[in-house]
């Protein structure tokens, strides 16, 4: 009869499967419960996200102009406009990327707007893409400024002298007597406030320099303010027409002499020197003295008699004139002739 130790040795193991096999079975079977309820949440959780990730979306923002429409032929627009604005628009991940920014645009009508002061909110409604409304699932989420202040005024149109300007300096002794425009007027039109208060239209600068003579010259309009137009015919041409006189200064001479000439009669007078406010040319009066300007009177014109407050003629260079003089002269011409005195 063999021992039991060695029954023992050679016993059978009570599971037959191999080692390979159990540990497959122990990694599905162990802790079956906890890998049960991980099995259900990540399926809850895909079951969520799968829909989710089917309907993501995404934003960007861009600069889209600022347009305006339909503005009324009768106003005008004076206040400082934005040229775009920032737009934050979300849309669909799957419709991104055919998406172009330089498509949006942000629009205000106009249409039969009144002048005045106004503020324009900026919604969806203002956006459009490619000239059309806005595409299915595309959504506006901002509009940066959210509103835009107009001002619009009425236009009028005024016809105004047209004003030559000059630049340079003349020949010595020389200025611009005065300019004549052809055409002499200009039509002009734009917003009532600025209108209004235009009197004139210049011309670009003539230039006059060393001029001492009356020149013909094409004179081309000067560049409008801002919202200011200019209605001029085709082909027209502005000539400046320039004439030119000499530069005058005005002098005063005290106690100038009085000639008398060609005295037949004994006469007597008031006085035999006046007082002469003079303007003439600046390089003439420069040389006018006291002792160089002199007055007469022809008594070959006054018969024996009385003759009062008679203004003597002032002997001058030409181009001078006389703007004053005084005292008045009184003449008394006696009936007896000069040869019975001296005899």
């Amino acid at each position: 009869m063999q021992s039991p130790k060695l029954l023992h040795r050679f016993r059978l193991p009570d599971n037959p499967q191999t080692p390979g096999k159990t540990r497959i079975r122990r990694f599905f079977l162990d802790n079956l419960p906890l890998k049960i309820l991980s099995l259900f949440l990540a399926f809850t959780i895909w079951a969520f996200v799968a829909p989710q990730r089917r309907g993501e979306t995404t934003e960007f923002k861009f600069q889209s102009p600022l347009v305006l429409k339909n503005i009324p032929s009768d106003v005008e627009i004076t206040s400082d406009l934005v040229q775009s604005v920032s737009v934050l628009v979300r849309v669909p991940r799957t419709l991104a990327k055919s998406v172009n920014p330089n498509l949006f645009q942000v629009a205000i009508d106009l249409r039969n707007q009144l002048p005045g002061t106004f503020e324009y909110k900026l919604t969806e409604k203002q956006v459009s893409y490619n000239n059309e409304k806005l595409p299915k699932g595309l959504e506006v989420l901002q509009i940066s400024p959210n509103a835009i202040s107009l001002v619009l005024e009425e236009l009028v149109t005024k016809v105004v002298p047209v004003k030559a300007r000059i630049e340079g300096s003349m020949e010595n002794g020389f200025v611009v007597d005065w300019i004549e425009m052809d055409p002499a007027e200009v039509e002009i039109s734009g917003p009532r406030s600025v209108i209004g208060k235009m009197k004139s239209f210049p011309t670009e600068p003539l230039d006059v320099q060393d001029l001492n003579a009356n020149v013909e010259m094409r004179a081309d309009l000067d560049t409008p303010p801002e919202h200011v137009r200019i209605k001029v015919p085709e082909e027209t041409n502005f000539i400046a027409r320039i004439f030119v006189t000499f530069a005058s200064t005005r002098i005063l001479l005290r106690e100038i002499p009085v000639i008398f000439e060609n005295p037949e009669f004994v006469y007597r007078t008031s006085t035999e020197t006046l007082n002469v406010h003079l303007e003439g040319p600046d390089h003439v009066m420069s040389n006018l003295t006291a002792q160089s300007v002199f007055a007469v009177i022809d008594l070959a014109d006054y018969p024996p008699g009385d003759y009062r407050g008679l203004a003597p003629s002032v002997v001058l260079p030409e181009r001078v004139r006389v703007l004053e003089q005084w005292p008045i002269l009184d003449l008394f011409v006696l009936k007896r002739k000069k040869s019975e005195s001296s005899g």
